[in-house]
């Protein structure tokens, strides 16, 4: 894949500025040329820096970017992986280097509308009804209470991965899209979750849960009056309240904006705010390990509901469902949550896709839903 050899650039772009950098609301950030990369593999991390290698044995990514890197920025992701073990994602994390304040604005370009193609389920849709059934089971047992189930795509496409990225988003405009190229992947997002931004002391998260397709009867379709949707997205804010709980100031933790419907082009979602003052003397480190990977795209209790996600799932996620964003050398960062992307390698070109299960959940509505999430991403590939 030749687009791997070019200039290793950062899009990070949103259609009301919820990107944050440099103390402000960003509706584009756009990054080239970087000086190196850093990546961290199970137990140790690699980075290059300036045409020079360092390997550090037992090292994480923190660690060497406290010693080496304070001034920089990075764009990049910590995978859904990152605290999990064992693993067979290719790295915990990578980011990109570059220069702090060094970014531009990005206007896209006028692309050009290309041969169709199709997303290929790699998971037959019986399969994943069926595995929709076990988890069921896991709920009525008491395992679990709720579990976000994924699936993967595979595609063809002769468009250029930047243009492909800017024909996904004008195709679905979302708060977190981002276009990150790695040394040997390129990262395709059409984000519209907020993970965890941090402004200071302030924490802010707005995750999603609860998911319906547009029509033109919306009062009819009103997902907030939804029972279903709207407990699938309190048991993720309350995940998400008492995972901040252990790194924020007591009594500081508060959800705000309930159950508030998002509509984009192809679906409406309910997001909810929750939000947090740090506590003195908490590291990024801390903070990263505490709270990866996110809570709504996991479930609850979320320790046993990585082990089953492990169990049902052939497919590692790496940075989707991960987190992906941008960390500034004061330590501040926004990340998105790492939903419906795509990963482009010189193997093949996945797509990913998932879906919230509650006891009350239909095992074939919850496998038109991964479909439903998929559709701006097929409307991109089919030139809609």
């Amino acid at each position: 894949m030749k687009d791997l050899k070019i200039a290793m650039k950062a899009h990070l772009k949103s259609n009301n500025a919820s990107w944050q950098y440099l103390k402000k609301n960003k509706s584009n950030i756009f990054f080239n040329n970087p000086v190196g990369y850093i990546y961290q593999k199970k137990f140790s991390t690699t980075l290059f820096l300036n045409g020079k290698k360092f390997h550090f044995k037992n090292k994480n990514i923190f660690e060497v970017r406290k010693m080496k890197l304070k001034e920089f920025v990075l764009i990049g992701y910590f995978s859904y992986e990152f605290n999990i073990e064992p693993s067979t994602a290719p790295y915990k994390a990578i980011f990109n280097i570059y220069p702090s304040g060094n970014f531009s604005i990005k206007r896209f370009p006028k692309i050009k509308k290309l041969k169709s193609n199709r997303l290929n389920k790699i998971l037959p849709d019986i399969s994943f009804i069926n595995s929709v059934k076990k988890i069921k089971q896991h709920i009525a047992s008491g395992d679990i209470y709720q579990i976000n189930l994924t699936r993967d795509f595979e595609y063809e496409t002769s468009q250029p991965s930047y243009d492909l990225f800017v024909n996904y988003y004008k195709s679905q405009p979302v708060d977190l899209a981002s276009y990150i190229e790695f040394h040997d992947h390129i990262l395709i997002s059409g984000s519209m979750e907020l993970f965890l931004s941090k402004r200071g002391k302030d924490l802010l998260s707005k995750p999603i849960k609860g998911t319906r397709k547009n029509s033109q009867s919306r009062v009819k379709d009103s997902l907030s009056k939804d029972v279903k949707e709207k407990a699938e997205n309190l048991m993720i804010v309350d995940l998400m309240r008492n995972d901040l709980s252990q790194i924020c100031q007591t009594g500081t933790v508060k959800a705000k904006k309930m159950f508030k419907e998002r509509s984009y082009a192809t679906l409406t979602q309910l997001e909810s705010t929750v939000e947090g003052k740090l506590k003195k003397n908490v590291t990024l480190q801390s903070i990263f390990e505490k709270l990866m990977p996110p809570g709504s795209v996991t479930g609850t209790p979320k320790s046993e509901a990585i082990k089953i996600i492990g169990e049902m799932e052939k497919h590692y996620r790496g940075p989707y469902c991960g987190a992906i964003g941008i960390i500034e050398p004061n330590d501040d960062f926004c990340f998105s949550v790492g939903i419906r992307i795509s990963v482009l390698t010189t193997k093949n070109k996945k797509y990913f896709s998932g879906a919230g299960i509650v006891w009350d959940s239909k095992p074939k509505k919850e496998n038109k839903e991964t479909l439903l999430k998929a559709e701006a991403f097929q409307n991109t590939l089919s030139n809609l």
